[in-house]
């Protein structure tokens, strides 16, 4: 709970990515127990049979469900509560809530946001990224940053993603130290063969290799501009530093997760 200045009076450490039904990846910022409530009821709809031929907007409309139903009865116990002794003024913020959410369909893999309104947006090329939380207001504005220097059009590869989510946390982390802090969680949904996904932890040495990575990269921007005597700035090349893709190889927790064959429980 926030005190009257809008800081958390004490802290403790807590995962904010799950992996929920052995298929996807949820990440919620809002209230602890209405987040686990809509991981509960995600896992629930994850676990159902599926049809053979689900639609898009079907399964759309699946996941909102699961995720919005929890949102949609707290809101509905305050709005009981309120004018009762103790409850004169329903506070928003057990029901502001926001979702992200990986998930494969149809050999493909999804992410979806979930906004306060329960309105579900999927990323695309287009719209390439999406925060959520206390720093979103520091994150988008050096998310946009980084989508033009890392990677310019379509989507990011994987190590592109991978630094372009650490560099953003980790900005938002010094620049917003009242919504969030270190250690840094990293997961990564890639497909493995067909018919089966990984999901991945980064590990510490992994997530360490990826911060060398960040600096560099700002000690590389930095020697790039000189101040001359006039006043002016001189640019100079930046020089072969080494890409993401090619980052060595460290221990990581891998979780290989087949998904269930149709028809069946997951």
């Amino acid at each position: 709970m926030p005190s009257e200045d809008g800081l958390p009076p004490a802290r403790q450490w807590s995962k904010k990515l799950q992996v929920i039904g052995g298929q996807a990846v949820l990440g919620i910022s809002g209230h602890d127990g209405l987040a686990q409530e809509m991981a509960l009821s995600l896992g629930r709809r994850l676990s159902e049979p599926e049809e053979r031929e689900i639609s898009e907007d079907l399964l759309r409309s699946k996941l909102r469900d699961a995720l919005a139903t929890p949102v949609q009865r707290t809101v509905g116990i305050h709005r009981t509560l309120q004018g009762l002794p103790g409850f004169g003024i329903t506070s928003n913020e057990y029901a502001v809530v926001q979702a992200l959410l990986a998930i494969p369909f149809r050999g493909t893999l999804r992410l979806y946001v979930l906004d306060p309104e329960c309105t579900l947006t999927e990323v695309t090329p287009n719209l390439a990224w999406s925060a959520i939380g206390r720093a979103r207001t520091v994150a988008e504005p050096f998310l946009t940053f980084l989508r033009r220097v890392i990677w310019d059009r379509d989507r990011p590869s994987v190590a592109q993603a991978e630094l372009a989510a650490f560099w953003t946390l980790r900005h938002a982390i010094e620049n917003n130290p009242s919504g969030l802090s270190y250690p840094i969680q990293l997961v990564v949904m890639v497909r493995s063969e067909p018919g089966s996904i990984d999901i991945i932890e980064r590990g510490e040495r992994e997530l360490e290799v990826i911060r060398q990575v960040v600096e560099e990269g700002e000690e590389a921007f930095r020697r790039s501009f000189r101040v001359l005597p006039s006043g002016q700035v001189e640019i100079r090349s930046m020089g072969s530093a080494a890409e993401p893709s090619k980052r060595k190889r460290v221990p990581e927790v891998r979780l290989t997760l087949d998904r269930p064959e149709k028809g069946s429980s997951g």
